[in-house]
């Protein structure tokens, strides 16, 4: 059949495009499969995290722990992530997420079956320690990840959508774990973590072997040591850091423990299963935040409004949802602390800020020393809070209410003054 004149050159074009977006669809594919082993590696360090926010009263019981030695058997998590978190940025530029995820998370499993088999505080605590440096580079990793692989201009969308999976960690974290506890005991739970962890890290290695080397792969360790100096030398990082490392220490703390006994204590909810519901709100608002505030922070970039100006609505947030908690700490609970949750969690654009500001080959280094600053601010939160709550003699089978006032209030008045800072800096600030 004779082509007439002009169809071949105007289906040219039309093929073109088709061919183009196939490849489109084929670089997000492959881009999904890259990325989805960090992202249950990620929902696995995140149920990590929170299972003591359920576990801890049956711990606490068996183990015949107080406040203080609960708050620090937990924190020891954020002690040791924190410990891990420069060796790891290292580690990341030189050798790459994959494999430097693969080798964490089969650390976090070592700890998990120590966790289990403990008889003594002591093995808690060295068990809490293992895992807390594996976890601590899920995300990071992560992070590292995104900005190696994904499209410019949308790394932070894409590091919410991984993120999602800690929200779902963190909901199975909360009533199912509850439901297994009554129905398996606690031990089980981290028999369970540690094989998933061991899977999750198989899963990593299938990914390194098709990953390409990262840019610093060659770099001397003298020269890596003095990126990180660069980091912690720059004042943008600092204006940026400590709102974020004092919020989202916070956060964390209430989420990994106190929030289960400030709502038994302080809001007077007596059921666990009610407050494991309310936890599930909580990570509700941390999974909405996921899933959204990487998106919403990169469209508004392309429309104008630079990040830094959508952390600092995402600050003013979880500082809203603090004092709503505290001035009214039974009114609706599940919506104030899905909102502390959303208002703090979305600072992980913090991350995408920081890192528009350094070089790429440094970005494993700038994600871990903002990392360090947030969970090593969270040992101490923790801790302190414990510190803090035994001051006042026992209530009952609980603690305090006064204690809690007393360290969330003092813990307040210190976000206060970090989140001015940035906020009195005005234009300075928007320069990452």
């Amino acid at each position: 059949m004779p082509v007439r004149p002009g169809t071949a050159r105007r289906a040219a074009p039309r093929a073109a495009v088709v061919t183009a977006g196939a490849a489109a669809d084929g670089r997000r594919l492959s881009l999904f499969w890259m990325l989805l082993p960090f992202a249950l590696g990620y929902g696995g360090s995140y149920f990590f995290r929170n299972v003591n926010a359920v576990a801890g009263p049956v711990l606490a019981a068996e183990f015949g722990l107080g406040p203080g030695d609960l708050g620090f058997l937990t924190s020891a998590y954020f002690l040791a992530f924190s410990a891990a978190q420069i060796p790891l940025g290292i580690a990341l530029d030189r050798w790459g997420p994959a494999l430097v995820n693969a080798v964490m998370l089969t650390c976090a499993a070592a700890g998990a079956t120590i966790f289990g088999c403990a008889d003594s505080e002591a093995m808690l605590i060295l068990g809490r320690c293992l895992i807390g440096a594996g976890a601590g580079a899920a995300l990071m990793s992560a992070m590292s990840a995104v900005h190696a692989w994904a499209p410019g201009g949308r790394a932070a969308t894409y590091i919410g959508l991984v993120m999602t999976a800690g929200g779902l960690g963190a909901i199975l974290a909360s009533t199912p774990t509850q439901w297994l506890i009554d129905a398996h005991g606690w031990r089980m739970v981290f028999f369970l973590l540690a094989a998933t962890s061991c899977a999750f890290a198989c899963a990593n290695l299938g990914v390194a072997r098709r990953a390409r080397q990262p840019a610093a792969a060659g770099q001397s360790l003298a020269r890596l040591l003095a990126g990180v100096v660069s980091i912690y030398a720059d004042m943008r990082f600092w204006r940026i850091c400590v709102p974020l490392m004092f919020t989202l220490g916070t956060m964390l703390a209430f989420q990994s423990l106190w929030a289960a006994l400030w709502m038994r204590d302080v809001a007077g909810i007596a059921d666990p299963l009610a407050v494991a519901n309310v936890l599930v709100a909580f990570n509700l608002g941390m999974t909405a935040a996921f899933l959204t505030a990487g998106w919403l922070g990169d469209t508004l970039k392309a429309r104008g409004v630079p990040h830094v100006v959508t952390v600092k609505a995402f600050l003013a947030l979880a500082l809203v949802a603090q004092a709503w908690l505290m001035a009214a700490p039974a009114f609706l609970p599940h919506l104030a602390w899905g909102m502390l949750s959303y208002g703090a969690n979305a600072l992980m654009l913090g991350y995408a800020l920081l890192a528009e500001h350094f070089p790429a080959e440094l970005t494993g280094r700038v994600n871990t020393s903002l990392n360090l600053m947030s969970f090593s601010c969270a040992f101490f939160v923790q801790w302190g809070i414990g510190l803090v709550v035994s001051l006042w003699p026992a209530a009952g089978a609980g603690y305090a209410p006064q204690g809690y006032y007393a360290a969330w209030g003092i813990l307040f008045a210190v976000q206060l003054v970090a989140v001015g800072w940035l906020f009195a800096a005005g234009g300075k600030s928007s320069a990452p």
